[in-house]
């Protein structure tokens, strides 16, 4: 076992590490989001997560002109986006990201 590693909670540091990461994007600007125009919900079937429900996701968000992989809750997705949420500095925030930038996960953990 190395020095400083975590047995029982082995992801802690990973997770730490994105929240910081995270931190530092947000200060360069807003939370991008697709526009209405790119999603074109009007004429596409959405499908909602039940609030019952977690889906977890690895997503590429941008914050200004700042891009940042990070682990986020799946709220709902068309065939081409996902509505995702995702906690910075405990304040939550949502944005719809293109489908190829979104990757599932089995459960949050996995993304440390």
């Amino acid at each position: 076992m190395l020095v400083g590693s975590n047995r029982r909670y082995p992801h802690h540091a990973g997770q730490l590490a994105e929240e910081r990461e995270l931190k530092r994007a947000a200060a360069a600007g807003p939370l991008r989001t697709l526009t209405a125009e790119q999603l074109a919900l009007g004429s596409r079937p959405v499908t909602i997560v039940p609030d019952t429900a977690r889906v977890w996701a690895l997503a590429w968000l941008r914050f200004g002109d700042v891009d940042v992989r990070c682990t986020v809750r799946v709220l709902r997705w068309t065939s081409d986006a996902v509505g995702v949420a995702v906690d910075v500095d405990g304040n939550e925030q949502r944005c719809w990201v293109w489908q190829g930038a979104a990757t599932r996960l089995t459960n949050r953990q996995d993304a440390w």
